[in-house]
């Protein structure tokens, strides 16, 4: 049986990763959308996976030990689920471990989307996620180690292990440049701007058959307003802080909230991908 079963759904944080896993819930539950039941069959960083995949308690090991293991972790779980398709998030960095292997694995996977976001906008949305202010937000796109889950100490209980993201162009790089399994970047200012079209060509490039109306009807089911109206009323336990988790869904919000001199800390450094992906002229 084909194991390449595996849709990567990767991103730099606060990207449209979470909105897209939203969208292919309503789909495939007829456009019924359960905020904190998205459809994903775990995230690369799940320290759960890991421990009942291996039999092993992963608080015992270092980080450099777990990469070794993670992508026989991954194998082995499209080995055991019996379906067409696993949606698998990631926000980690496409990197390679201390033996040379890179820890996504190529057996079990199918393809990747890639969602990017300008990095202006991610700086607002980042510092709310983190609770943290703007510029350490700006620090954390920069920071050409930077990290999710960040921990001083491996030997711990978090659900999450630590998350390699790079800076952002470094994340971006990863995941785009000459992977050995088709990648599809998505702008998230192009799933804004024509929501139907944007899906439409994510759901062809999976394999995944869908009609007119069954998208229509799943995109507003997963419009930024049903999202952010379901949070204040179910709660979101993917949210990191006690603020909001969908908080203004839209491009261009950084305008009106960096300065000039946080503006150039980030373009300065990624001007390269943004003029790329149309982010800068």
């Amino acid at each position: 049986m084909d194991n390449k079963k595996i849709v990567w759904l990767a991103s730099y944080p606060k990207s449209g990763n979470t909105w897209f896993r939203a969208f292919i819930t309503a789909l495939l539950h007829d456009g019924e959308l359960d905020i904190n039941n998205l459809k994903s069959d775990g995230i690369f960083s799940s320290r759960r996976l890991f421990d009942e995949h291996t039999g092993l308690n992963s608080t015992l090991f270092t980080d450099d030990e777990v990469k070794l293991l993670q992508p026989a972790v991954i194998d082995r779980l499209a080995a055991t689920l019996n379906q067409q398709h696993l949606f698998m998030k990631v926000h980690d960095a496409y990197t390679f471990n201390r033996d040379g292997q890179p820890i996504i694995p190529t057996t079990s996977t199918l393809c990747a989307i890639y969602f990017i976001r300008n990095p202006l906008d991610i700086a607002g949305s980042l510092a709310n996620h983190k609770d943290s202010s703007l510029d350490e937000a700006i620090a954390l796109i920069n920071n050409p180690e930077g990290k999710f889950s960040r921990q001083d100490d491996n030997l711990n209980t978090n659900m999450q292990f630590t998350q390699l993201m790079l800076n952002w162009s470094g994340h971006v790089k990863s995941w785009t440049d000459d992977l050995p399994f088709p990648v599809l970047v998505l702008r998230y200012e192009d799933m804004l701007a024509d929501t139907y079209t944007t899906f439409s060509k994510a759901l062809n490039f999976i394999g995944i058959n869908a009609t007119q109306q069954q998208i229509e009807t799943a995109i507003a089911a997963s419009s930024f307003e049903q999202l952010q109206q379901k949070e204040k009323e179910q709660g979101f336990a993917e949210k990191n802080k006690n603020t909001l988790f969908f908080r203004q869904g839209k491009a261009g919000g950084w305008k009106n909230e960096l300065n000039t001199n946080q503006v150039s800390l980030i373009t300065s450094p990624h001007k390269t991908l943004m003029r790329k992906y149309g982010y800068m002229q």
